[in-house]
């Protein structure tokens, strides 16, 4: 008895490392398109990034619930994160090239997001990867959450995608026929 009274004590006091995955922390999605700057998409099923001579024309916004993710989690500073991906399917594959992913400190509404007087995100791109063809691609997040929980912990936060080069790509929305939402998997540290 004694020994499981031990035990039970330094459980108590330990803190364990925990994972969650989960596609209800995306609270909207829509893409932007600056041939059409006045036009909304955040009903669409396929969220587009697309560049020409290294500009970006299409963005892709996703905003998600800070919030939520530091409930679940347990979390109140940004160093009890030890990595977060956010998994994404490419839907379709007009010219393969690199996606980059950006912070945004603030959600937006996904019903009335337009190019024209989009918001300004973080120039510098939280990770960088190459697509080439249709399935499942994960992006390295945890620079992406940890700005959200420092910058931003009582509101939602976003994450940009825009193409480099001269890339073309849709990927599946939280709309998506098929269940191939975006995700998050985030991971804490164990003290």
């Amino acid at each position: 008895m004694g020994c499981a009274l031990a035990c039970a004590v330094l459980l108590m006091g330990a803190t364990f490392a925990m994972s969650w995955s989960s596609e209800k922390m995306l609270m909207g999605d829509s893409y932007i398109d600056k041939g059409a700057e006045e036009e909304n998409f955040g009903t669409d099923e396929i969220l587009w990034v697309s560049s020409e001579e290294g500009e970006p024309v299409m963005e892709s916004w996703l905003y998600f619930d800070t919030f939520l993710m530091q409930d679940v989690l347990g979390v109140e500073s940004s160093d009890e994160i030890d990595s977060a991906t956010l998994k994404i399917y490419a839907k379709e594959v007009e010219t393969p090239g690199e996606v980059e992913i950006h912070f945004y400190n603030e959600g937006f509404f996904e019903d009335t997001i337009v190019w024209e007087g989009k918001p300004d995100y973080d120039e510098e791109a939280d990770d960088i990867i190459e697509i080439d063809e249709e399935g499942w691609y994960e992006f390295d997040a945890t620079e992406t959450v940890k700005k959200a929980i420092e910058e931003c912990p009582d509101c939602p936060f976003s994450v940009v995608l825009v193409a480099a080069g001269d890339t073309s790509i849709g990927f599946a929305s939280k709309e998506d026929a098929d269940g191939n939402v975006p995700q998050f998997t985030i991971t804490t540290i164990e003290e």
